[in-house]
């Protein structure tokens, strides 16, 4: 954990030099800054910035500006917090706590969604809601499958097996489904 914490305040740190010396090289290029803003070390490169022609120093801004854009979008990165799984509570006794991640309940129904013939792939969706979980899958079906018998198969074969296996309560199950063509290119109509 503490290095980590390091970790971050040391690319924080770095982001913000480069920033900063992209504004000031952006500056200096535009001559809106003396090349003796910085003085030291800098000023042999910020004077040869701001003495280039024109083509030269627009290519000068060109490359600053990527950077600051890139220095920007990182320090963004690294001040949002870190993204956690969801995690469902299954159980709560005095000996412990028992607990499921909401990947595992995606991939429990996706591979239940898939045991419906017809169903060739499944990607769920769920979250959590005071009435229960809502579960939205994206589901490809082969050309010509029936969805009218897919349909209510698939909702209450996905709805059993998370309300079976994790007692948890299941709200809602909604589904989109995909045509997916075969090889054959040809629809067979039973």
């Amino acid at each position: 954990m503490m290095i980590s914490v390091f970790n971050r305040l040391v690319v924080i740190a770095v982001a913000l030099a480069i920033l900063a010396g992209a504004v000031v090289t952006i500056g200096v290029a535009t001559q809106i800054w003396p090349p003796t803003v910085l003085g030291g070390w800098f000023l042999s490169y910020l004077s040869t910035a701001a003495s280039e022609p024109i083509g030269i120093r627009v290519a000068i801004i060109a490359l600053a500006s990527i950077a600051a854009v890139g220095s920007i979008a990182l320090l963004l990165a690294e001040m949002l917090p870190l993204r956690t799984n969801l995690v469902h509570t299954l159980s709560v006794t005095e000996k412990g706590t028992a607990t499921i991640e909401n990947d595992s309940l995606c991939l429990l129904a996706e591979r239940t969604g898939e045991t419906v013939h017809g169903v060739n792939d499944v990607r769920c969706l769920i979250r959590e809601r005071d009435q229960g979980l809502l579960i939205k899958c994206d589901a490809r079906v082969a050309l010509g499958a029936n969805l009218l018998e897919i349909n209510p198969e698939m909702k209450s074969k996905v709805r059993e097996a998370l309300q079976q296996l994790t007692g948890l309560t299941v709200s809602r199950v909604d589904i989109k489904f995909r045509f997916q063509a075969d090889k054959r290119g040809h629809v067979s109509v039973r």
